[in-house]
């Protein structure tokens, strides 16, 4: 396949068409995890901390269980951390899109080069298929 193509993709677990973790939360939530804390981990990622919340709990929903153990206040001020199932979601995504890209970029180079002419332009059809002079 010429090198001037790509096949790009994204991948994310849904349930009954609602998203659960794709990258971004994958990023919240090992954000997180490094942080021990939402607010920290919303100015780390960039990702608004209400957004980061409302992530949290559309999570939570559709799973069953809490996702994120949230400390409040007291001499420690407070934090984040992440729970087993969190973990074992984080895991599980990690399984599922291991070598996901590679498989694809693979996929792409299985299909015959249809699109480009022998001097490396993009081949033009006329009405019956063929190639332009």
């Amino acid at each position: 396949m010429n090198q001037n193509w790509g096949l790009r993709s994204k991948l994310w677990l849904e349930y009954k068409g609602r998203p659960v973790i794709g990258d971004g939360r994958k990023e919240m939530l090992r954000s997180i995890q490094a942080n021990g804390s939402i607010k920290q981990a919303a100015q780390q990622t960039g990702i608004p901390y209400r957004r980061m919340r409302g992530a949290i709990r559309e999570m939570e929903s559709i799973i069953g269980r809490p996702v994120v153990k949230i400390h409040r206040g007291g001499d420690s001020g407070g934090g984040a951390e992440l729970t087993a199932t969190a973990h074992a979601l984080l895991d599980a995504f990690e399984k599922l899109s291991t070598g996901f890209q590679q498989k694809a970029d693979a996929r792409l180079d299985e299909i015959p080069d249809l699109f480009l002419s022998s001097s490396g332009r993009f081949r033009h059809s006329n009405d019956n298929g063929e190639e332009p002079a």
